[in-house]
């Protein structure tokens, strides 16, 4: 271990691993650079923006039969999210990195740099790329900037730093080309991960981070939206993008309120099944609605609706309604194996069923990452039956990242009676046969049946006389009379 004074505060900075050449103090922040036996100061950090990970400086944990410490931190942002990448040291010396992003985690090795790989520019995602024995699949591509460090680092990060990195899968391995610091990119080894897995100890206990930041994460906060005054409800440290309901101004979460940003969605408004902050219990958890997204497919009018639901012990979830059918879905943290019209997940085949642009139409809610109005993305499904069951895979293509996510199917019934909804499809009963209108499900079934008697009374002074012929034909001419307007309203409330 390397000690040495702060030439700023004087207090005492340590560097724990070899391979660290940098420093932040956690006392005056200045930003040190290993000078020998010395520590020279280059620059000063910015505060880190309260992210609420509950990974800190100190945490450890053990991965492939190693234990390892974490002793520094880069936040990373970029203009529609951040992610932090952590510093660790393992027992034996070596290091390596933990990422966290919206609460998927990977763990990754330095190999170098590497002179035959393609440069940052040349790729995109969905690029296939060759390395170490296995050909991997561009997922993500971003250009983002260091918002502060902490710990110790093995190069210098501070606000000046930008970050050019691609991000590549292969089932759950993952691999970074980081081509940040000269002409040839920095490949980066390892495998996605679970944080439990890792047996964390020392992690940030619930009540410091409620002491950091007021309030619990998960715990649903209101405040005034600073556009139009109306109550916007959100989730405490874990939202940072929030569209308000009312004037569809987009805001930003911060600890202390609701900050306006950059523009407004569409105001129209819409209904699907769920509500912002309605909560329920399902998969044996408590779920809460905190943000809705509707979406359409290019060339076709009909929107679905993806429900973004957190819970505290289990995360982020999506319910996605298109009419009366809905799934449960996750987003994954590996990428399936996709050939030609199959993909392999788990030792199941799924074959490719559909693939179309989605374009998002509304917005309303709040999100850990910065949704918007027109966002456009390629859809590529694939779908695996055992018997009755049925798992469909989806992939999503945009401009800057590729993302799987499994659904399965789910009893509408089931979920609307967890959060205390009406089926979907099926109409308000009651206000329908009071009122007249809304015409699904049970209206319709009132409409045919007054529909019935009035045949029956038509008909019944033929009847009475005797006359069977002149009966059945006002039968015919009453049912054609009756029945065409009744089709007709019929179908505009379907529509």
């Amino acid at each position: 271990m390397f000690t040495a004074s702060c030439p700023a505060c004087g207090a005492k900075v340590s560097l724990k691993a070899s391979a660290s050449t940098t420093a932040v103090c956690g006392f005056c922040k200045s930003t040190l650079v290993r000078d020998a036996d010395a520590l020279k100061r280059i620059g000063v950090q910015g505060e880190l923006l309260e992210d609420y990970s509950r990974v800190q400086v100190g945490t450890g944990g053990r991965f492939a039969g190693r234990q390892f410490t974490v002793v520094g931190r880069i936040q990373l942002r970029y203009d529609a999210g951040a992610w932090n990448e952590w510093f660790v040291l393992f027992e034996d010396g070596s290091t390596g990195w933990l990422s966290e992003a919206s609460g998927q985690y990977a763990i990754t090795f330095d190999r170098g740099p590497q002179a035959d790989v393609p440069a940052f520019d040349a790729l995109s995602p969905g690029s296939k790329v060759p390395l170490v024995g296995a050909i991997y699949t561009v997922t993500d591509k971003r250009t983002a900037h260091c918002s502060a460090a902490e710990g110790e680092l093995p190069f210098p990060a501070d606000s000046r730093w930008e970050a050019r990195v691609v991000d590549l899968r292969a089932d759950e391995r993952l691999a970074t080309l980081d081509s940040s610091a000269g002409a040839q990119p920095v490949l980066y080894l390892g495998r996605a991960v679970e944080l439990d897995a890792l047996q964390p100890t020392l992690l940030r206990s619930l009540a410091v981070v409620q002491e950091s930041a007021g309030a619990l994460p998960g715990a649903l906060q209101t405040l005034e939206c600073p556009s139009c005054g109306a109550s916007v409800r959100y989730v405490a440290q874990l939202a940072s993008n929030v569209t308000c309901r009312q004037c569809k101004s987009e805001l930003s979460a911060q600890p202390k309120g609701l900050v306006l940003e950059l523009e407004r969605a569409d105001a129209s408004t819409r209904a699907s099944l769920l509500s912002l902050g309605d909560e329920g219990e399902h998969a044996g958890q408590r779920w809460t609605v905190i943000g809705v997204l509707a979406r359409r497919a290019e060339g076709d009018a009909t929107e679905w609706f993806e429900h973004l639901l957190y819970s505290p012990g289990a995360g982020f979830r999506w319910l996605v309604q298109a009419g009366s059918d809905l799934q449960w879905t996750d987003v994954l943290n590996e990428a399936p194996t996709a050939v030609g019209s199959r993909a392999r997940l788990g030792g199941k085949t799924f074959n490719r069923k559909d693939e179309y642009v989605a374009t998002t139409t509304w917005v309303a809610g709040s999100f850990n990452w910065r949704p918007r109005v027109g966002d456009r993305a390629t859809v590529t499904e694939y779908e695996h039956r055992e018997g009755a069951l049925r798992t469909v895979l989806a992939m999503e293509r945009t401009d800057d990242e590729v993302t799987w996510s499994r659904s399965v199917d789910v009893s509408p019934t089931q979920i609307a009676r967890a959060f205390g909804k009406a089926a979907p499809g099926a109409s308000a009963a009651a206000g329908a046969a009071a009122s007249g209108v809304g015409l699904r499900g049970g209206g319709v079934r009132d409409l045919a049946l007054l529909f019935s008697v009035l045949l029956v009374l038509f008909a019944l002074p033929a009847l009475f006389t005797g006359r069977l012929g002149d009966a059945i034909d006002t039968l015919l001419i009453a049912a054609f009379a009756l029945w065409a307007p009744v089709k007709l309203i019929a179908g505009r409330d379907e529509d």
